[in-house]
């Protein structure tokens, strides 16, 4: 399995590229802090337009209204896995920007994919942001901590200034 980030004295030139069978992410909701590291290094290296977002950090208002919960959401028609990173040997560039872990890259072929053993109930976490009204979610992300709440709020998220007429900034 590749180091997810490099040596700093490293030469990279060296690593064999990835291959995966199954590419995917985990996302633990519980460590995420919603910092938007992930989001901006794959909007950075891969020289994203403005108006355009492969992977999306929803600041989600929790039922008692007082705190947030982070969702990391990806794009299936935008993120491409990281192709670069992955035949330079290393994890997608989402991944390796993330603080606290909470985002990681997974090939789900090595994982035995439904295998009751796994502690994540996959095909409940897989299917819970697919079914709403968002259908170009990407399909191989699973989600560790995710609430019923959840799903039914993936699209709607906290206004970034109280004054602004659109809380969703990236939203067409």
């Amino acid at each position: 399995m590749a180091e997810k980030r490099p040596l700093p004295f490293e030469n990279i030139d060296a690593r064999p590229a990835r291959q995966v069978e199954r590419p995917g992410f985990k996302v633990d909701l519980n460590r995420c802090i919603g910092c938007h590291a992930c989001s901006v290094a794959c909007k950075t290296a891969h020289q994203v337009p403005l108006g355009e977002f492969p992977l999306r950090v929803r600041w989600l208002p929790r039922p008692n209204g007082e705190t947030y919960a982070f969702v990391p959401v990806f794009s299936e028609s935008q993120c491409e896995n990281d192709r670069e990173s992955l035949a330079a040997g290393l994890d997608p560039v989402c991944a390796r920007a993330c603080p606290t872990d909470a985002l990681q890259f997974v090939d789900f072929g090595d994982l035995g994919y439904g295998d009751e053993n796994d502690d994540s109930k996959q095909e409940e976490a897989f299917s819970a942001l697919r079914s709403t009204e968002a259908p170009d979610l990407k399909k191989d992300v699973l989600y560790k901590g995710l609430e019923d709440w959840m799903p039914a709020k993936i699209n709607q998220g906290a206004a970034l200034d109280p004054r602004d007429e659109d809380p969703i900034y990236e939203q067409d």
